[in-house]
């Protein structure tokens, strides 16, 4: 954590992908239409700086890396997902790469 600012400074392969807000807002849309596929209650919102993972219960965790999304709803009962298979057929792009990968990774 920066002592300046307060900011948490978690880093991952994908960081560099996901430094706009823009870029998490896309990501977030992403897992959230995978995880909607799969029928799970799960959702992901961008924050400031990081994402919000929400459970279906209410729960919500806040996460600064790719990785951290995923470590979370791995976490979550009932989650069986495939990445890959539910984001096919979409264009790709930098960020969508991102995200496969790092469900894979996680996974």
């Amino acid at each position: 954590m920066c002592g300046a600012c307060g900011r948490t400074s978690a880093t991952d392969a994908w960081s560099g992908v996901f430094l706009t807000r823009r870029a998490r807002w896309e990501a977030a849309r992403i897992i959230n239409d995978a995880l909607s596929e799969t029928g799970h209650p799960a959702r992901v919102t961008c924050a400031a700086a990081a994402w919000v993972v929400h459970s279906g219960t209410g729960r919500s965790v806040l996460v600064d890396t790719a990785s951290g999304i995923w470590q979370v709803l791995l976490s979550l009962p009932g989650l069986r997902l495939d990445v890959a298979a539910a984001l096919s057929g979409r264009p790709p792009t930098p960020v969508l790469a991102a995200v496969v990968a790092s469900a894979e990774t996680a996974t």
